[in-house]
């Protein structure tokens, strides 16, 4: 266990102590060392886009219909999605928007006619 715990420690600090011999590509905080780069999000957004027109005056789930929409199996067919949670807010090409009670989205994402799963905006929306 001992010899384990010391080859982990020496490869977290191996880095940082090779550093102070070499003289370039060398960071300049310990800090840089030990945390994992910044990764991009890829995925796009559970919000409308911007400058996108409204469709509906109601686009709306309340909290049955959230639950409601959380214990749905996909696919769905268009026409289900809209006889149970009504027309969205807004719409695109590949996604209808509802509003949630806590101001945040719900995007139902579709193929064609077919929905093919649901994601949910986070706070930064």
């Amino acid at each position: 266990m001992t010899r384990n715990l010391v080859g982990v420690l020496w490869i977290a600090i191996a880095p940082a102590l090779t550093c102070q011999f070499a003289t370039t590509n060398c960071p300049e905080d310990l800090n840089q060392v030990f945390q994992p780069p910044a990764v991009e999000a890829v995925e796009p957004s559970a919000a409308p886009p911007p400058g996108l027109e409204p469709y509906s005056v109601d686009g709306k789930l309340n909290e049955s219909d959230i639950k409601a929409l959380l214990y749905l199996q996909f696919p769905q067919q268009y026409e289900s999605i809209t006889d149970r949670f009504g027309f969205p807010a807004y719409r695109d090409s590949v996604s209808d928007y509802y509003s949630l009670p806590n101001g945040r989205w719900v995007a139902v994402q579709y193929s064609g006619k077919t929905a093919t799963g649901i994601k949910f905006s986070d706070s930064g929306d």
